[in-house]
């Protein structure tokens, strides 16, 4: 492989690690928002 297709895979793979990084970052902190405030159904 030539030094740009390298360059892309390398940029590629940055940019999915970082959006799967920003996904488990936000379930994280659902998942504690969810324990600090716990549901309660109304009477």
């Amino acid at each position: 492989m030539n030094q740009v297709m390298l360059e892309a895979i390398k940029v590629m793979g940055i940019g999915m690690g970082t959006v799967f990084f920003v996904l488990l970052l936000f379930i994280i902190l659902v998942k504690a928002m969810q324990s600090i405030f716990p549901y309660k159904e109304e009477a």
